[in-house]
This record gives C-alpha cells, sequence and structure tokens, in this order.
C-alpha cells in the first residue's frame, strides 16, 4: 500500500497531465473569452495562482506576484481573485504557461515536504490539493476531478 504522500503526488500527477492536455488543446483559442470573459489563459493563471497559495498553504512559500493580496486583511476571497487576475492579464501566453510550470513544480515540493498525516484524506496538505490543485483544475478545464476520481467520497474514504 503507497504511503499518504506518495498516493497524493501520484493522484497530483494524473491530474496535471490531463491539465497540460487541456492547455495544449486550448493554445489554438487561448486568447478568446468565452461568455464570461475568461480567456483559456487567464483560467491557466488562475490555477497558476491557486496552486501557488496551495504551496504557500502547506510550506509557507510566499507568493512571487500578489503576495499583498494573499496577506491583506480582511481576507476576501473575489478581491484577491480580481486582484490576480488583473495582475496577470497583461502577461504573454509564455509567460503565463511558464508561470503554471514554475507553481505547478513548487506545489509538489511542498507536498513532497508535507507529513504524512497532512497528506492523508482530510488533512491539512490534502485539503489544499483538493481545494487549491488538482481538484480545483476541472472547475476551468473540462477535465476529469482526479481527486474526486481517487477519493470518491471525499476525506471521508481514508
Amino acid at each position: 500500500m503507497m504511503a499518504h504522500r506518495e498516493t497524493l503526488l501520484a493522484v497530483m500527477a494524473t491530474g496535471w497531465a490531463d491539465l497540460e492536455g487541456a492547455i495544449a488543446a486550448a493554445r489554438e483559442r487561448f486568447e478568446v473569452a468565452d461568455e464570461g470573459g475568461w480567456r483559456p489563459r487567464d483560467a491557466a493563471a488562475h490555477i497558476a495562482t491557486w496552486e501557488r497559495m496551495a504551496a504557500r498553504k502547506i510550506a509557507g512559500t510566499p507568493l512571487p506576484v500578489g503576495e499583498d493580496l494573499a496577506t491583506a486583511t480582511p481576507w476576501n476571497l473575489n478581491r484577491f481573485n480580481d486582484g490576480m487576475i488583473e495582475r496577470c492579464r497583461a502577461w504573454s501566453a509564455a509567460e503565463v504557461l511558464t508561470e503554471v510550470a514554475a507553481a505547478h513544480e513548487a506545489l509538489v515540493a511542498a507536498v513532497s515536504g508535507a507529513d504524512e498525516a497532512s497528506c492523508a484524506p482530510g488533512g491539512t496538505t490534502w485539503t489544499a490539493i483538493d481545494d487549491d490543485g488538482a481538484g480545483h483544475y476541472d472547475k476551468h478545464f473540462a477535465i476529469p476531478n482526479a481527486m474526486a476520481e481517487r477519493w470518491p467520497e471525499g476525506a471521508k474514504t481514508p
């Protein structure tokens, strides 16, 4: 049986592969906004932002962009998301793709250094990945939710 950390990293890798495929497939329309005004590049930058936030939650890693928004009090999710979208909007497609990869690498490093108990379903690391990492990808790209596929009952299933 795999340890919790190894299992979580494996599920993250599955989700990441699906996300990479979806981003590659969206490259032809990377700059085309949907009905809500989001371009695939905005969704990719948003995912990178939240992977950075997950690494921050797990390992205390400061955000390279937007730490002031992350530490603002009182915390406001919409203000944070809107501020980060605005900061990333001017990035080139290449900059977005570079940040997506770097953010994921930072998150994998954070999970790799997390303790076993926090990587178990319902643990703080597991929850950060479910909320802000692999469990968040399907909200922005039409791909399976790797976390829900592995743990269909959520944190209730050990």
